[in-house]
């Protein structure tokens, strides 16, 4: 029990205070009711003394005659009016010689005292006797159970009153004669029956003070424990994981500031634990990007390959039937859906970020105008579009493809939350000036002018769970067959390309509102090229390397349409093997990359050491660890993203042979 009691009392830090307080009290209390028993006791002895010590001078002064007549009938009244005090056990008068002339103690049938069958002296006690003969002044004694007052008789002329009992008396000289002594025993019982009184009222007024000040000591103990208390429940609740948890702010002390502080910690952890979560979902998404964007490079490689076969066989079957006009239109198909395909692959590999575009000043009002006139054709009669354009726009820094690619995903998924029930389509131009600091303002984004593309709908809308996925790759809300779930993954990576950004505000049956923040430049708008009417050809001799031999075949025969002689190779070696055997036959190469035992890039360096001056053409279907400026900076003249389509494979080899 005693350990039990100690280990509370280590862990209690109130207990500690109000022990400590409440011993404190407890030794005041005592010292006070000590000290006010000593005092109190010593007033009342002291008022008993001085009482008796009167009586004694009265007595005296009233036993004169008889004393000087030696008459104990004349000495009965002064003795009677003395026995009217309770407390006075005996009385006794002596005469000058200290022989007893009369004595009275208080018997048993009067105050129900017993008598002390005790042999009495009728003589005074010398050491009285002595002092009582050199004094004038009364005196008394202790004894254990009793007080002696004692006072000499004297018979002067100069005092005929009563008055000298009340002032000094010096010792006896001059005209004063003694003539006798008197003395009264006082019991002490009632004395030590107050005192006994005094004692029991002095203990309750320390049991009083005791309790009065443990009660005071117990409400500012609590008043200080309590809110600690309160505290500590406040960090076991956030040790549980309640952030945000605040505890009463009842007063401006110390303790007050320190529950403030709390609060203040308290609702800095909850802001900090979203911060992580938000961090923790970024890091997630990035996660997830990576991902896609590993699994896209994958793909794109051998994709882009198989698409280069079908587009280049439907290409070279379109020039070999020119006068079959339906096998034309089945190749032109071919051809268009081989386009789609290749846009789906680029836009995945913008989306992960793995495929560079080279963007220009370009002003962006006429390319959102040219989409919305093509999305009219598409979207139902019953959605209506509105356009609203600032005037004067600045030009951003893009491509126009791009650029179609944001407005038409942003338009259809519009359109599709419209197609039951019709409604408006607004599309809004504006710029903006975000400052530094400002909460629109991510920590990717540079402060200055941005050129805002809004697309709003009043369509169906969406909840906080579909909004918080639609910049998902692959996370779609239209029926299987209806969307791919790719379109605002390929814009988020577009917009964040851009150094922009994408936002969204939707509610069930309120309809979507997008925002897409592009940052302008000062520089002029550039000019789109002129188209021309031809494909530049050549007769140049070509070596063209590539390890599907799909594609070297139809390599080789775009290649011989436009003009050229071509020697196609379905590897690296074998084409290094070809070259060194006739080095001055060539006057271009034109190679993939991505190969098995000797790299595109590894060819054309080991070719360049036997010709350095042999101009090449690097393609390649996948851009991870390579680009556009790279390959120019290893002093490769062109760079071709696959697959190959005639149009532009020919104008490249006429600037690589320029």
């Amino acid at each position: 029990m005693q350990l039990k009691f100690l280990n509370t009392f280590k862990k209690k830090f109130g207990l500690k205070i109000f022990s400590i307080f409440a011993f404190f009290t407890l030794v005041i209390s005592l010292s006070f009711t000590l000290f006010f028993y000593q005092q109190q006791s010593k007033a009342l002895a002291d008022e008993l003394i001085d009482n008796n010590l009167l009586l004694a001078g009265v007595l005296a002064y009233n036993a004169r005659i008889g004393v000087f007549a030696e008459s104990e009938e004349l000495l009965r009244n002064p003795v009677d009016g003395i026995f009217q005090q309770k407390e006075t056990v005996e009385v006794s008068i002596y005469d000058l010689q200290g022989r007893l002339l009369t004595r009275r103690t208080r018997s048993d049938r009067e105050e129900g005292i017993p008598q002390q069958a005790v042999q009495r002296a009728q003589w005074i006690d010398t050491g009285i006797f002595n002092k009582l003969k050199t004094s004038a002044a009364p005196f008394h004694r202790e004894r254990r159970n009793s007080m002696e007052f004692w006072s000499p008789v004297v018979a002067s002329p100069g005092h005929l009153s009563a008055e000298y009992l009340l002032v000094d008396q010096e010792p006896l000289q001059g005209k004063k004669r003694l003539i006798g002594f008197v003395g009264i025993t006082v019991g002490k019982a009632a004395l030590n029956k107050k005192l006994a009184t005094l004692l029991m009222k002095s203990v309750l007024i320390g049991l009083l003070f005791l309790a009065i000040g443990s009660g005071i000591i117990y409400f500012t103990v609590k008043r200080i424990v309590g809110p600690l208390q309160t505290l500590i429940k406040g960090v076991q609740a956030l040790e549980k994981g309640a952030l945000g948890e605040k505890v009463p702010v009842n007063t401006e002390d110390e303790i007050g500031q320190v529950a403030l502080a709390f609060n203040q910690m308290s609702e800095s952890l909850l802001v900090r634990e979203v911060e992580k979560k938000e961090l923790e979902a970024r890091l997630r998404h990035s996660q997830k990007m990576e991902a896609i964007g590993t699994l896209a490079g994958g793909i794109a490689h051998d994709f882009n390959n198989v698409l280069g076969i079908i587009m280049g066989n439907a290409e070279m079957a379109m020039l070999t039937t020119p006068g079959q006009v339906e096998i034309q239109r089945c190749f032109r198909e071919i051809f268009k859906a081989s386009i789609r395909a290749k846009d789906l692959v680029k836009q995945i590999l913008t989306f992960s970020r793995q495929d560079s575009q080279e963007r220009n000043p370009l002003l962006i009002k006429p390319i959102v105008e040219e989409t919305l006139i093509m999305m009219r054709a598409s979207l139902p009669s019953t959605i209506e579009i509105r356009r609203n354009f600032q005037r004067n726009l600045a030009p951003i820094l893009s491509d126009p493809t791009q650029i179609h690619q944001v407005l038409m995903n942003l338009c259809t998924n519009a359109g599709h939350a419209m197609q039951d029930s019709g409604g408006i389509l607004e599309v809004r131009l504006n710029e903006v000036e975000i400052a530094p600091g400002d909460p629109d303002l991510p920590g990717e984004m540079q402060p200055g002018p941005y050129q805002v593309l809004t697309v709003s709908d009043t369509g169906y809308g969406m909840d906080a769970g579909v909004k918080e996925r639609i910049f998902d790759p692959f996370f779609t809300t239209k029926g299987p067959g209806k969307g791919t779930g790719m379109g605002l993954a390929v814009v988020h990576g577009i917009m964040k390309a851009h150094g922009g950004k994408i936002t969204c505000q939707s509610e069930p049956g309120k309809g979507t509102t997008f925002e897409a923040y592009f940052p302008t430049t000062e520089d002029e708008a550039s000019l789109s090229p002129e188209g021309v009417d031809s494909l530049p050809l050549g007769r140049e001799r070509i070596l063209f390397v590539d390890d599907e031999a799909g594609l070297a075949s139809v390599g080789k025969q775009l290649l011989e349409s436009l003009g050229y002689s071509v020697v196609a190779e379905t590897g690296s070696i074998n084409a290094l093997e070809a070259f060194r055997a006739r080095p001055d036959q060539f006057d271009l190469l034109i190679t993939d990359n991505t190969m098995p035992q000797m790299t595109g890039l590894e060819l054309i360096k080991n070719i360049r050491e036997i010709r350095p001056t042999l101009p090449a053409i690097l393609c390649t279907g996948y851009t991870e660890g390579i680009s556009e400026e790279k390959v120019k900076a290893l002093g490769i003249e062109e760079f071709l993203m696959k697959p190959l389509i005639r149009e532009n494979i020919a104008d490249v080899i006429r600037r690589a042979l320029a």
